[in-house]
């Protein structure tokens, strides 16, 4: 018989003892905090549904997780760190439908495919002004925008980001030339249109509710087709109504989280099974429809085919109105 050499027996020895505790590993996860980075500022919807998921999900999952604000780029600077990251499960994006738009708007060169998706939740789009605007009605909005074309500044989160194409679809529906002004976040364009920095902010009214309720901001209607109606704010008309080419852009608000596509599927598993515990927790719900969130809990290949949808419709867009970076085309990006 020949004896195989020391190192190949040390080698053999490894081979096994790392085949035993490999798996060992990926069963025992999560064993540290996890890390979600927010591509946008503190107070807007991403933000707030993150930190509420968060809560949510501790208990399921057994460890903290931690939510980091990442702002910057559009979100580039948050997916550049979670990419750049080891894709074990412990980086997470705190995301939102600005994330289809990334790779056209040539912040990030991942797309839909690249990333598992959680969206959590999601409200209609609102434009509002400061309460001591002079302008009461959609109607004293829009004759001031066509008297100036371009002059009419409207703040919004980051390009590509849905209200962005809110204020794109509302333009373009209504005839009219808005300056439309992009921040960090919806928090922080809420925050100029209450310090007059710009006439009016186009955000969640989920986002809004809270300035509404206190005072500071008005909504002028919702930026959807149908009219709704809201605990403590009653019923806010939709300005499709009067102008239906606002249905031409397709686009709607969600939020959550998303994690890499390659993370390991027996730790996607136990995300998943977690994440539909939490998205029952009553505490959540509670929270959402005092902050008039609609619940949505979808993932796995149902949000995936909802996103890529979103990501093509929102792509070719952007790329029609000359805002787009990178030709969809070129992205693999099927025009719809």
């Amino acid at each position: 018989m020949i004896s195989r050499p020391s190192w190949a027996r040390a080698l053999a020895g490894t081979v096994i003892a790392f085949s035993l505790v490999a798996p060992v590993h990926a069963q025992d996860w999560p064993t540290r905090p996890i890390e979600d980075s927010v591509w946008s500022s503190a107070g807007g919807a991403t933000d707030l549904v993150n930190r509420l998921m968060a809560k949510a999900l501790e208990p399921h999952l057994g460890v903290k997780v931690n939510v980091v604000n990442r702002t910057g780029g559009g979100g580039a600077v948050a997916m550049n760190y979670v990419w750049s990251q080891p894709h074990n499960g412990n980086y997470w994006l705190g995301a939102s439908e600005g994330m289809q738009t990334t790779a056209v708007m040539g912040f990030h060169t991942t797309k839909t495919k690249d990333w598992r998706w959680y969206m959590v939740a999601g409200a209609p789009g609102s434009l509002a002004v400061p309460v001591n605007s002079p302008f009461k009605t959609v109607d004293d909005f829009l004759a001031a925008a066509k008297a100036s074309p371009g002059k009419v500044n409207v703040s919004h989160s980051a390009l590509g980001s849905v209200w962005h194409l809110k204020g794109v679809a509302l333009a373009n529906a209504t005839g009219t030339q808005l300056n439309l002004i992009p921040y960090e976040g919806s928090a922080p364009a809420m925050v100029a249109a209450m310090s007059g920095e710009t006439a009016a902010v186009i955000s969640s009214v989920s986002e809004q509710a809270e300035y509404i309720k206190g005072g500071r901001l008005r909504s002028l209607g919702l930026v959807e087709m149908t009219d709704q109606e809201f605990p403590g704010l009653g019923k806010l008309s939709g300005i499709g109504k009067a102008y239906p080419k606002l249905k031409d852009i397709p686009a709607r608000q969600w939020v959550g989280f998303a994690v890499p596509g390659d993370v390991p599927a027996d730790v996607v598993t136990k995300i998943d099974a977690a994440f539909d515990l939490a998205v029952k927790d009553p505490e959540l719900k509670k929270i959402a429809d005092d902050k008039l969130l609609t619940i949505f809990g979808t993932r796995g290949d149902a949000s995936m085919k909802e996103l890529q949808e979103m990501e093509s419709a929102l792509s070719w867009t952007l790329w029609d109105l000359k805002v787009g970076k990178v030709d969809p085309a070129t992205l693999d990006i099927a025009r719809p």
